[in-house]
């Protein structure tokens, strides 16, 4: 399993499309909680909205451009979202098959988490849990 395979997988199973900070904070929870080797997980760094991966836009351009996820614009937010096509849908399926059930579970459990809460809500709960990543913050 490759960070990307992870990344198709949040979209798994979500009901809504998914913004690109909810996908960072997802991403940055399960590498954070997951025991999965760290080649499959994605690096993180404090940036100006706390745990931040500089690898993880341009995997979502990657699976835009094959064709496994779908970028919409939602006209009063300033990024996309993004949502399984039926391409990515297939994909994730095959995956999920593969994927450790443990590492499966907390992906879906976080997900849900961030999906539930407001922008505020899960920026301060990040930043409650791992003060580190807040430093450099320009949300307080």
């Amino acid at each position: 399993m490759s960070p990307r395979d992870w990344l198709l997988l949040l979209f798994h199973g979500a009901d809504e499309p998914i913004d690109r900070v909810r996908v960072q904070k997802a991403l940055f929870l399960f590498s954070r909680r997951s025991n999965a080797p760290a080649d499959q997980k994605y690096e993180f760094r404090p940036y100006k909205y706390g745990p931040f991966s500089f690898e993880i836009y341009p995997d979502l351009d990657v699976l835009v451009g094959e064709g496994t996820l779908k970028e919409d614009r939602v006209p009063w937010m300033t990024s996309p979202v993004y949502s399984l096509t039926a391409v990515g849908r297939s994909r994730a399926d095959e995956l999920r098959a593969a994927a450790p059930g443990n590492r499966l579970a907390l992906l879906d459990g976080v997900r849900r988490y961030v999906l539930q809460h407001d922008f505020a809500t899960l920026l301060n709960e990040v930043y409650r849990l791992y003060p580190e990543f807040a430093t450099r913050s320009v949300f307080r």
